[in-house]
C-alpha cells in the first residue's frame, strides 16, 4: 500500500483513527490515553505494547509510523521514557512527521506549524492530566495551511524525496563519506531484542 501524502489540511474532524503505541516506559500512560481518546469519541488502535515487560522501543515506533504512513490510521501517538528514542524511529519512516511535546505550546505549534501527524511524549516527564491536555491540544489544533508553513513541510518532504531516491547521501553512503567500506551484513549481537 502507497504512504498517503499530506494534504496539508489535517483537522480534529480527520483525525478520527489513531494508532497508540508505546513501550514497556510508556505503558501506563498510554493505557489511560486509550480510554480517553476512546471517551472523545474516537476509534483507537491500541497497537502494543501490552505488558510493562521490557520490550525495545524501535519495534513499536516503526510499527505504529508504519500503520499512519500507510494510511490505515489518520494520526499516532508514541510513549517512551524520554519520547526521543521513539521520535527518532518514528521519522525514519516516510511521510513521518513526528514530534516530542512535552507542554501546549509544543503541541500547538506540532500541528500549526508543522504538520505533525505523529505525537510523541516522554512518559517520565508527564503526568496523565498534563498529558491529556497536550493531546487534546494536538487533536483540536489544525495545521495552518499555505503560507511559509506550508511551504516548509513540502521542503521537508522534497528532501525525503531526494533520499529516498538515491538511498544515500550526494549518491554516496554515510559510511563511504567518512571513509569507511559498507558492512557486508549487520553486526553480531549478544542480546535479541523483545518486540513489543
Amino acid at each position: 500500500m502507497a504512504a498517503r501524502r499530506s494534504t496539508g489540511k489535517t483537522s480534529k474532524a480527520h483525525a478520527g483513527r489513531i494508532a497508540l503505541g508505546a513501550d514497556h516506559g510508556g505503558f501506563l500512560l498510554k493505557r489511560a490515553l486509550v480510554g480517553f481518546l476512546q471517551r472523545q469519541g474516537l476509534e483507537v488502535g491500541d497497537l502494543g505494547t501490552h505488558s510493562e515487560a521490557p520490550c525495545d522501543y524501535p519495534a513499536i515506533g516503526y510499527k505504529i509510523a508504519r500503520a499512519v504512513a500507510r494510511g490505515e490510521f489518520d494520526r499516532g501517538i508514541l510513549l517512551c521514557k524520554s519520547g526521543i528514542g521513539i521520535a527518532i524511529v518514528a521519522n525514519k519512516v516516510p511521510g513521518i512527521r513526528a514530534g516530542v511535546c512535552a507542554d501546549l505550546f509544543d503541541a500547538q505549534r506540532s500541528r500549526s506549524h508543522n504538520d505533525a501527524n505523529m505525537l510523541v511524549l516522554g512518559a517520565e516527564k508527564l503526568g496523565e492530566a498534563q498529558a491529556k491536555r497536550i493531546v487534546a491540544k494536538w487533536l483540536a489544533t489544525p495545521f495552518e495551511a499555505g503560507g511559509r508553513h506550508e511551504r516548509r513541510v513540502r521542503q521537508i518532504a522534497a528532501i525525503e524525496r531526494t533520499f529516498m531516491k538515491q538511498g544515500t547521501m550526494g549518491g554516496r553512503s554515510r559510511l563511504e563519506a567518512r571513509g569507511s567500506k559498507e558492512p557486508r551484513s549487520p553486526p553480531a549481537t549478544s542480546h535479541q531484542p523483545r518486540a513489543c
